[in-house]
């Protein structure tokens, strides 16, 4: 049983960059490198961090400060400077991503270390409606967002969202793609797994249209099952069996300041 639930004052907002939060299986040599770069057209600074393993038992990870960091538009071959920061972080406020175009991410460490990485900024498919529904399961009644589009004729489109309730921490929720619903009205149930919405609450979705590359490291990274025997890391299109990933997006926020505001019959 579903009822569509009154959404008020929704809102455009401008993308704003953000780092995703993953819990990887730490390998059993220390010294591994992960590297997470999530960039996004709306973005005025990007960020990209560096890391390394340095204590297993304790999970914990070192900034890498001294590595030379690259990201090259493949349409002009312009190259973009990261600059490093004490907290592993490199920053860059001259690069301005586009649709449609691809970039290539270029990491060299002291050590000789070399990565590369490959990601194409897709064009965003705008959402035609966006409301928030309740699911009733068993006693009890779960509220989410949901948000109807037409997906384009055009196969190959992925879709990552992140969401944060009541002004907290914007984390991932879930990603789509259209390989069963090509060039058809979409519904997407931005589900919280972690956490249930309740009346009152205010939430933001971060909806982004990623590549491939990113569809693939998140699609696994949400399958992998915590209690399996030999746990695996999510799909890295990074090279040299380094963890983590670069992705470059497209994205908006959807929101209001009355979330869960009941519409009576």
């Amino acid at each position: 049983m579903r009822k569509i639930v009154g959404l008020i004052a929704i809102a455009w907002i401008t993308l704003i960059g953000c780092e995703d939060k993953i819990d990887l299986k730490l390998p059993e040599n220390t010294g591994q490198l992960v590297i997470t770069a999530d960039l996004m057209v709306s973005d005025q600074q990007h960020e990209i961090s560096i890391q390394k393993v340095i204590s297993l038992k304790e999970s914990m990870l070192a900034p890498i400060t001294d590595a030379e960091v690259y990201v090259r538009n493949l349409q002009n071959n312009r190259m973009y400077t990261f600059l490093p920061g004490a907290d592993g972080v490199y920053t860059n406020k001259t690069l301005r991503l586009q649709e449609k175009s691809s970039y290539r991410l270029y990491v060299k460490t002291a050590d000789g270390k070399e990565i590369e990485g490959t990601s194409t900024v897709p064009s965003y498919v705008d959402v035609d409606s966006i409301g928030l529904s309740e699911r009733i399961i068993f006693t009890d009644t779960i509220y989410y967002p949901t948000l109807v589009f037409n997906d384009p004729p055009e196969k190959g489109n992925y879709y990552k969202y992140k969401m944060s309730v009541n002004g907290g921490e914007l984390r991932f929720i879930d990603v789509f793609s259209d390989k069963y619903n090509n060039g058809l009205q979409v519904q997407h149930d931005i589900v919280d797994r972690d956490r249930d919405l309740k009346i009152g609450d205010r939430v933001r979705v971060l909806r982004q249209c990623i590549d491939l590359g990113a569809y693939n490291y998140w699609n696994s990274f949400q399958m992998i099952n915590p209690g399996a025997a030999s746990p695996s890391n999510p799909i890295s299109n990074l090279s040299n069996d380094v963890l983590g990933y670069f992705s470059v997006s497209v994205g908006k926020y959807y929101e209001s300041e009355v979330v869960l505001s009941r519409t009576r019959p």
